[in-house]
């Protein structure tokens, strides 16, 4: 199928899962509602392959870009995020990743009809381009229906969880939903330095939906 919701509160380590992946491409696109595309680029640092990075955060601050950084002056015309989104794939060609962080962004700005629409249009290019990528939505920052409502724009659902007892944190890895059979639906991960230790029926079925090793 191509792509995956990723939910998870801050600090769960959606971030982390999303550069786990994205380093098996030489093509990306990060679509970026959080933060700058200086800022994602510093954590991009070493991904060596073609990077384009689209910035709806800055508006019309004065920053430092790169050549295939797109900086979106209005992020309340979708129509302008989406030119944008499209210049930088019409470039990557094809067999590219796409990281949307955070859908929760665009819904400060837009009705989830509008997003909903909007993510549909980026899915079905990326299908058609025969990319992957991982959309996060930060859990619990929107109602219930607003999160069913946007989730059903995905066939893959994966949710992260972190649970304090006492001053030891444990991390989890839920499926919500998925597009095959999974063998287990719950697990815990470790954050590890640079990376995340994601159990290997987590990271099998991740992979297959993200077209990696194929």
């Amino acid at each position: 199928m191509g792509s995956i919701l990723l939910m998870g509160s801050p600090g769960t380590g959606k971030t982390r899962l999303i550069l786990k992946y994205l380093s098996y491409y030489d093509k990306a696109l990060w679509v970026s509602t959080t933060e700058s595309a200086p800022d994602v680029r510093r954590k991009l640092v070493d991904f060596d392959g073609e990077l384009w990075v689209v910035d709806t955060h800055t508006w019309d601050q004065k920053v430092e870009v790169e050549r295939r950084d797109i900086i979106v002056s209005n992020p309340m015309n979708l129509n302008e995020v989406s030119i944008a989104i499209g210049k930088a794939l019409d470039s990557l060609g094809d067999e590219y990743f796409i990281a949307f962080d955070s859908i929760s962004g665009l819904l400060l700005y837009h009705t989830p009809q509008k997003v909903i629409h909007f993510l549909r249009n980026i899915v079905v290019r990326m299908n058609t381009d025969n990319g992957a990528g991982i959309f996060t939505l930060v859990k619990n920052a929107h109602d219930v229906h607003v999160e069913t409502s946007i989730s059903l724009v995905f066939h893959n659902i994966i949710e992260l969880e972190r649970v304090f007892n006492g001053e030891n944190v444990k991390r989890f890895i839920k499926i919500i939903r998925a597009s095959q059979y999974v063998e287990k639906e719950v697990a815990e991960i470790r954050i590890v330095e640079n990376d995340v230790a994601v159990p290997k029926v987590f990271d099998r079925f991740i992979k297959q939906q993200l077209n990696i090793g194929r």
